[in-house]
């Protein structure tokens, strides 16, 4: 909005007649619809139009009209959103471009350093400064705050308090990035030859081809945005802030720098800001830190070169309060804040192509050299030979058209849409789909910990009991689907099951000494993740917590602080009468408890082996008749340590062992300390070489960065807002669906609807699957379209035209479509997960497979060709002949090679089967219907010619099977580079040999043994 009662817009006007431009009109014609009735009722107006298209409102006045042009204008402002698009113009087009040019001049110095597009960080930064120094900086009182008019000043110079969003996808981009691709241009110019040929039927099935793809991959990457789009769920809609000496609610929007915000457990933090008071504050700062635990935070200054996670004196956009309540000064807004820092990475990294992209490009573009090679191979043997020239050319585009296969494309699209709703299914959500078959060639992973390994809640994992000794609790599933407690097993070092009566104490001062809320159906509706983790263990051990909340009211606390690591509560209990309860960092409560020298060595050690295992250790003392002067002097009763972790999810450490098996190396990325990770590393498998703790997100890219350097096809798996960069960075991100920020899904390829991290095993099968299955239809059109080259050019060189251009366009249509997707949904070879990745950069077919491949298309030409010398020698012999039978006996060998291209697998596929029969159904009625055989050239075969041809067409089959049947090992042979054939499958532990596979992953090639 603009100033009080004018536009923010342009305004040109004369005395009656007034031209405005308004904000948020253009586009929006129910706005201009409003604007046009407002103005109508004033008196003294003649005319009002107010123009969606060019966001501008007309307004004459007559000459003696009551109404003003002041009134006029405020009422203009009353229906303008300050946030809505200007409309188009040239002034502004020139404006844009004078400000881009600027800021290439301002981003790229004299050194050629690219500079960040924020002003540079003042030379000491805010966390670094004391409270006084930047009240000062700001002018501003923090018992006061800003006034209503400079923040209102200040909001018009920095601009609202938003971030722009990572908006999906729109349908335009989606449909673009269906449309303009390599095997798409190939069809739409085997269109256009078909049409140059007359031939519009083959046109428009090429065209249906090509839409069909279109009209699939849109609507599945479709449907991924939309439900990408339903998800988003945290906005942080307002904020407390000081405003004239009042605290005052006000829109997020309208936070500014030096405003002084109020924040207490809860509250989402609106803008980054110094904290200049606090009380017991902890802020939840996983999604921008990773670490799983509530940053204590004070007001104390810390060193300038802290990373942000060792910031205590600081407040993020974004994070959420824990406990207790604080005030701080906001320091910096929208794209200022440090989420924006994270979103400007995010515009600077580039997303990378997937694998199967680049040589699905790569064969088209050979492919559509092969087409004009052999096309003007064919005209110029033609010419030599002194043909006609209308006939070579109908020759040369036919030949051109038989080269390329019409169901290239259409492999791709509708293999990757069905795995992408295969693992839709499995609660596995493709936002791209090329993305489905880059998960198959996927050599690492990078994992975050928390919400992604870990399920980013705090619970009780160990308890030391004086007399017990150390406890391991175990968690089993809820007891009830009312949400009551989870059932515990409670293991002592012996192994021996522990009494629940032992662990009373530990449960009394755990659920009384903790600030949490408790609805009347005893779930925590608030408090710290560790304050819940207690309270939680003693519902499991059941202490009857709300209960004894309600008997043994509090009295009198001490809450923790800089000088006393521990929390303090006194109580009037029912039955023990006035008792105090103490829990908080080991070392001092152990002090002050009452054992010998040698039991405190005892606890302090078992301290040090507890916190070494990654788990936050508390000690819990208490003693009765809590008097506060008493508090040094008077001894505690020590009742116990407790080990808290943010325990690994369910299915993760299986999950892992396949990648594992697979030959895919996992990796943690995590803000968490060392101590942590590598203790939740270990119990998931994970070396220790492995383990990168204290990683900031610019960090994690570089990490992306440097294994995809090294060769590596990598998946970056997060939730947070700090996994953005390396979620988009990487090959393919993994996103939380539940969990996940809107950032994290918006930038990520693929998103686990559960948060499963399970799944990914199973995504990295289906893609794997996927791969093998594209590269034998591709293999099968390449090896028949082959041969169809090949015919066409021997014939050349004899002088002979052994197939019309329309049996040549007929035998594509025929053959290349239906029995191509049917190989693109065959089973899963058995040891899809027992092989190492692929080499992304190897082609899709390698040396030895392409050799295999010519042989295959020389057969079947070899047979096509053999059928056309016998229909064009001996009795009846003529050109008709001779091409029918090369027409027949070629399709015929053509649909029964992609028996030979199916997977290792011994589980059939009917789709193929049906595809067969109806292809060659189809290819009867061609030799059947007198309609058909006139479009085509062809003509009736005698039983005897019909039988030779079709036996022809099954000698290259006959030939493989009956070789199969005298050497049953015989079909698959598999090569390695790197490894010879007949090496066994890769186990969990070779992922750590030396020469790491990761940075030169190895290439599997299926290879039919001769």
């Amino acid at each position: 909005m603009g100033h009080a009662g004018k536009p923010s817009g342009r305004v040109v006007h004369s005395a009656q007649r007034l031209r405005v431009e308004v904000a948020g009109l253009f586009g929006e014609p129910v706005r201009a619809r409003r604007i046009e009735r407002a103005l109508g009722e004033l008196p003294g107006v003649t005319e009002a139009r107010a123009n969606e298209h060019t966001g501008t409102v007309l307004c004459v006045l007559a000459p003696n009209a009551e109404t003003s042009r002041e009134e006029v204008l405020a009422i203009l402002a009353e229906h303008e959103d300050s946030q809505g698009p200007p409309p188009p113009s040239l002034s502004r087009l020139a404006e844009s471009a004078a400000v881009s040019v600027h800021d290439v001049i301002r981003t790229y110095g004299a050194n050629g350093r690219v500079e960040d597009e924020e002003e540079a960080t003042p030379t000491t930064p805010w966390h670094a400064r004391s409270s006084d120094e930047l009240m000062q900086t700001f002018s501003v009182n923090l018992e006061r705050g800003l006034s209503a008019i400079e923040a209102h000043r200040i909001l018009r110079e920095v601009g609202p308090n938003v971030l722009a969003g990572i908006a999906p996808r729109t349908s335009l981009e989606i449909l673009a990035g269906q449309v303009f691709t390599v095997p798409t241009a190939l069809l739409a110019g085997a269109a256009g030859l078909s049409v140059l040929l007359g031939d519009l039927l083959e046109a428009g099935a090429i065209l249906l081809v090509v839409g069909s793809n279109v009209v699939v991959g849109y609507f599945t990457e479709s449907r991924a945005e939309e439900l990408l789009d339903a998800w988003s769920k945290f906005r942080v809609e307002w904020a407390r802030v000081l405003r004239d000496g009042v605290e005052t609610t006000v829109a997020a929007s309208e936070v500014v720098p030096g405003d002084v915000l109020c924040v207490r457990a809860g509250d989402a933090i609106a803008a980054d800001a110094r904290i200049v008071q606090a009380s017991d504050l902890t802020v939840d700062e996983s999604t921008l830190t990773g670490e799983s635990e509530p940053a204590e935070k004070g007001t104390a200054a810390v060193a300038e070169g802290a990373p942000l996670a060792d910031r205590d004196d600081m407040l993020y956009a974004g994070t959420v309060v824990a406990t207790g309540c604080a005030r701080a000064i906001v320091v910096a807004t929208g794209r200022a804040t440090e989420l924006g820092a994270i979103q400007r990475a995010l515009s600077h990294t580039a997303d990378r192509a997937a694998p199967l992209e680049l040589q699905l490009d790569q064969l088209g573009r050979r492919v559509a050299t092969l087409a004009l090679g052999s096309s003007i191979a064919v005209t110029a043997l033609g010419l030599l030979r002194g043909q006609p020239i209308a006939a070579l050319a109908r020759s040369a585009v036919a030949l051109g058209v038989a080269a390329i296969p019409e169901g290239f494309p259409a492999v791709g699209t509708t293999a990757l849409a069905l795995a992408s709703q295969r693992l839709n299914r499995k609660g596995i959500v493709i936002r791209r789909l090329a993305a489905a078959e880059t998960l198959g060639a996927v050599s690492v992973v990078c994992a975050d910990k928390t919400g992604t390994l870990t399920e980013n809640r705090m619970r009780v994992a160990e308890v030391f009991l004086p007399g017990e000794g150390l406890v391991r609790v175990e968690y089993g599933a809820t007891s009830a689907e009312n949400g009551s407690p989870p059932s515990l097993g409670l293991i002592g070092e012996d192994g021996r099951r522990v009494p629940v009566s032992s662990l009373r104490e530990i449960g009394r001062i755990a659920a009384l000494n903790a600030d949490v809320e408790l609805d009347e159906r005893d779930e925590i509706t608030s408090g710290s993740g560790t304050e819940r983790a207690l309270v939680e263990f003693a519902m499991a051990i059941g202490y009857p917590v709300r209960r004894r909340r309600g008997a043994a009211k509090r009295v009198r606390e001490e809450r923790r602080s800089a000088d006393r690591p521990f929390m303090v509560t006194v109580h009037e209990h029912p039955d023990l009468g006035r008792i105090e309860l103490v829990k908080g960092a080991p070392e001092p409560v152990i002090e002050r408890a009452s054992v010998d020298p040698a039991e405190r060595e005892r606890l302090l050690a078992m301290n040090d082996a507890m916190a070494s295992r990654g788990l936050r250790v508390l000690a819990l003392a208490w003693r009765k008749d809590g008097d506060p002067t008493r508090t040094q002097e008077a001894p505690l009763v020590l009742a116990g340590l407790v080990g808290m972790r943010d325990p690994p999810r369910r299915g993760v450490r299986e999950a892992l062992a396949v990648l594992a098996g697979a030959g895919v190396r996992t990796m943690m990325l995590t803000g968490d300390q060392a101590r942590t990770a590598q203790a939740i590393g270990a119990e998931l498998g994970i070396s220790a070489d492995d383990v990168y703790s204290r990683v900031t997100p610019e960090a994690k890219l570089d990490v992306v960065r440097e294994l995809q350097d090294g060769g590596a096809i990598v998946a970056m798996t997060g939730d947070g807002v700090n996994d953005g960069p390396a979620l988009k960075a990487a090959d393919v991100g993994v996103a939380m669906g539940e969990r996940g920020t809107d950032i994290a899904r918006a930038v990520a390829d693929v998103v686990l609807a559960h948060d499963d991290l399970g799944s990914l095993a199973d995504a990295v099968s289906e893609g794997r699957r996927l791969y093998d299955n594209v590269r034998r239809a591709i293999e099968y059109l390449v090896a028949t379209n082959a041969s169809e080259v090949m015919v066409m050019l021997a014939g050349s060189v004899v002088g002979a035209e052994p197939l019309g251009p329309l049996q040549l366009l007929w035998i594509n249509m025929l053959t290349d479509v239906a029995p191509a997707l049917a190989l693109a949904i065959e089973p899963a070879d058995v040891d899809v997960m027992r092989r190492p990745p692929r080499d992304p950069q190897a082609p899709l077919f390698g040396p030895a497979r392409g050799k295999m491949l010519a042989r295959e298309a020389s057969k079947m030409a070899a047979i096509s060709l053999a059928a056309y010398g016998i229909g064009a020698v001996g009795p009846g012999a003529s050109l008709q002949r001779a091409r029918t039978m090369s027409f027949a006996s070629l399709v015929v060998a053509q649909l029964l090679h992609a028996r030979s291209c199916r997977s290792s697998g011994s589980q059939p596929n009917p789709e193929l089967q049906r595809a067969l029969v109806a292809s060659l159904g189809l290819q009867a009625a061609a030799l059947g219907l007198p309609g058909l055989r006139r479009v085509l050239g062809t003509t009736p075969l005698g039983p005897i010619d019909l039988s030779i041809a079709v036996l022809l067409g099954l000698l290259p089959t006959l030939a493989r099977e009956g070789k199969s049947l005298f050497n049953p090992e015989a079909p698959i042979v598999v090569e390695r580079r790197g490894m010879p054939a007949g090496s066994s499958p890769i186990q969990g532990a070779d992922r750590y040999a030396p020469g790491s596979w990761a940075s030169s992953p190895v290439m599997f090639e299926e290879e039919a043994r001769r």
